[in-house]
């Protein structure tokens, strides 16, 4: 009979932690919605969008799916009794000093500069869509971002038009990485405390794997071979690389070697491409694949700094 009772007691205690994940999922997006409104943001200034949408999901790590949270019908509540608790991967502090006593680290500058070169690449809207939004590559920068952040690693994400430059100076889309590169060169400028910069794709080609019930978008790092030190950003590349596979075998692609690419990587030894999912993955899919970057990330800024 005690035992009974102590069940029934685990039962609504949990059933009641599950209503209340449920309520500040809703009213998070909601407020996010609606905070949109009353500033007078356009809805079709989608990245500025797609950063409220990333911070807003990064405060519910490990409570909610992103998707099923951006897929809310918010005129039927009804829609939130069928929320999913099982695709998203829950971000959890990792003692890397227990690996590594090299550094404690508490960076208060920028060590981390986040990029788009090619800043309309997005995902599947899904629901979305019926509010002109569209989930980009800026918000699985914003995503890194905060992910970094909560290990103390801060970053900057660049948030200047790209095709603002482009047209400005007459180039064609072909020349974005010319734009990106003036970018390149101006946050190093103005935050030489900067060490790494990524340059944040979505792949053409669309894929998932499935890993303890979470689904995550393919990774796969890009080099460019067309310059003398290239060796030194495959080592970096190489180091990420195989910690993701070591770990998520299933979630990294094996690298892309472009014989007549650069793609900026002549700018630092440090200077990397990601492309995360594909035009056909879920934004809690890419979510999960960019916490995965930023574990391999963590793990090699403690190291060496």
């Amino acid at each position: 009979m005690k035992k009974r009772f102590i069940a029934k007691r685990r039962h609504r205690y949990l059933l009641i932690k599950i209503i209340i994940c449920v309520l500040i999922a809703y009213f998070s997006f909601s407020f996010t919605i609606k905070y949109l409104i009353k500033t007078k943001i356009s809805l079709t200034d989608e990245k500025r969008i797609n950063e409220y949408l990333a911070i807003a999901s990064n405060n519910l790590i490990g409570e909610i799916s992103i998707y099923d949270l951006l897929n809310i019908n918010l005129t039927s509540p009804n829609t939130m009794l069928k929320l999913s608790f099982s695709n998203f991967k829950k971000l959890e502090a990792v003692n890397y000093e227990e690996e590594s006593t090299k550094v404690v680290i508490e960076v208060k500058e920028p060590l981390v500069y986040i990029y788009n070169t090619h800043q309309t690449e997005d995902y599947n809207p899904g629901s979305l869509r019926e509010y002109n939004i569209t989930p980009t590559v800026y918000m699985a920068s914003v995503m890194l971002q905060k992910a970094l952040e909560k290990e103390g690693i801060f970053s900057i994400v660049e948030d200047a038009n790209i095709k603002e430059i482009l047209n400005l100076n007459g180039w064609s889309y072909g020349s974005s990485y010319l734009a990106s590169r003036m970018l390149l060169e101006e946050a190093k400028k103005d935050y030489p405390s900067i060490k790494y910069f990524i340059d944040l794709h979505r792949d053409s080609v669309s894929g998932t794997t499935t890993i303890d019930k979470l689904t995550y978008a393919k990774l796969m790092f890009v080099v460019g071979m067309n310059h003398e030190k290239y060796n030194e950003n495959q080592n970096l590349v190489m180091r990420l690389h195989d910690y993701i596979k070591s770990n998520y075998e299933s979630v990294i692609k094996n690298v892309y070697y472009s014989k007549n690419g650069k793609y900026n990587q002549d700018f630092d030894t440090n200077t990397f491409l990601v492309e995360i999912g594909g035009p056909d993955n879920k934004i809690d899919e890419v979510y999960n694949s960019v916490s995965l970057l930023a574990e391999a990330l963590i793990k090699e800024i403690k190291k060496t700094y």
